[in-house]
């Protein structure tokens, strides 16, 4: 068996467990959004299922097609993943920029970029 090399994350174990925490923070950004966006009633799944939205690498989505509700609803999630990865630089003294790039390797590693 070959080891595996070490990531970004492997040098500071605090930001592993707080990235996999940072996880949830897409699930609860659409969970606020859906309240208020006209175009929350599509999941965040559905979204990029109708190849609506892309991971892009700093951790954010981008909006491919769709009307202004999708944008609205985007930019409720990036608000919320922007405060999540804040909050994650400060409690794992890290800078924003670093978590926005590991949080945009697993996302787009678990759904796939913008082409």
């Amino acid at each position: 068996m070959t080891p595996t090399p070490p990531t970004a994350t492997a040098h500071r174990p605090g930001l592993r467990r707080a990235m996999l925490a940072l996880m949830a923070g897409p699930v609860l950004a659409l969970s606020l959004a859906a309240g208020t966006a006209p175009a929350a009633a599509q999941s965040l799944d559905q979204l990029r299922a109708n190849g609506q939205v892309c991971e892009r690498p700093d951790g954010l989505l981008h909006v491919l097609s769709g009307g202004p509700g999708v944008q609205q609803t985007v930019d409720q999630i990036n608000q919320q993943r922007l405060s999540t990865y804040q909050q994650v630089a400060r409690d794992t003294n890290t800078k924003i920029e670093q978590v926005r790039i590991i949080s945009g390797e697993k996302l787009r590693a678990k759904y796939g970029g913008c082409p």
